[in-house]
Order: C-alpha cells, then sequence, then structure tokens
C-alpha cells in the first residue's frame, strides 16, 4: 500500500500514512486532518492565510492528494512546526 511521509522539521520525526485509491481526489488538508495531522489554517481551507502551506510553499487546501502526488511523487511532505 503506498504511504505519504508526513516531515516535523521541528521535531525531526516522521510519520507514515497509508493511502487508497479513493483518496485521491480529497483536498490533502481535508485529507491529513483526517489522519490526524493538525495543519494550520485560520481561513478554514479558503487559501487566503496560507497557513497551511508545506514545502515549495504550496497550499494544502489547494491541492488534491493526487495532484500533491503528481508535483512530489516520493509523497513527502515537509511541516515546519511539527
Amino acid at each position: 500500500m503506498p504511504v505519504i511521509e508526513i516531515r516535523g522539521v521541528a521535531s525531526q520525526t516522521s510519520r507514515f500514512l497509508p493511502y487508497q485509491d479513493e483518496d485521491l481526489d480529497i483536498i490533502l488538508l481535508e485529507w491529513l486532518r483526517s489522519q490526524g495531522i493538525t495543519i494550520a489554517s485560520s481561513c478554514d481551507g479558503e487559501g487566503v492565510c496560507k497557513k497551511c502551506d508545506i514545502q515549495n510553499g504550496w497550499l494544502t487546501c489547494e491541492l488534491t492528494l493526487r495532484s500533491f502526488l503528481e508535483r512530489q511523487p516520493d509523497g513527502r511532505i515537509q511541516i515546519g512546526y511539527l
């Protein structure tokens, strides 16, 4: 089963989250939250606050899991505050 690696820059720890094909069209912000990963977002996913950004300035509220994996095929996400 394929996995997404969540790497906390502050803590230097990783979590590995498996996903399925039916997850690919879910907004990344929603999917991460459903997996127990706290993602900052004061605009609740409207793309205005920019707090949900991950590496390269990508906003998790503007990407599906599929579009994230197209940009980052290795499935690694770095979150600064984790």
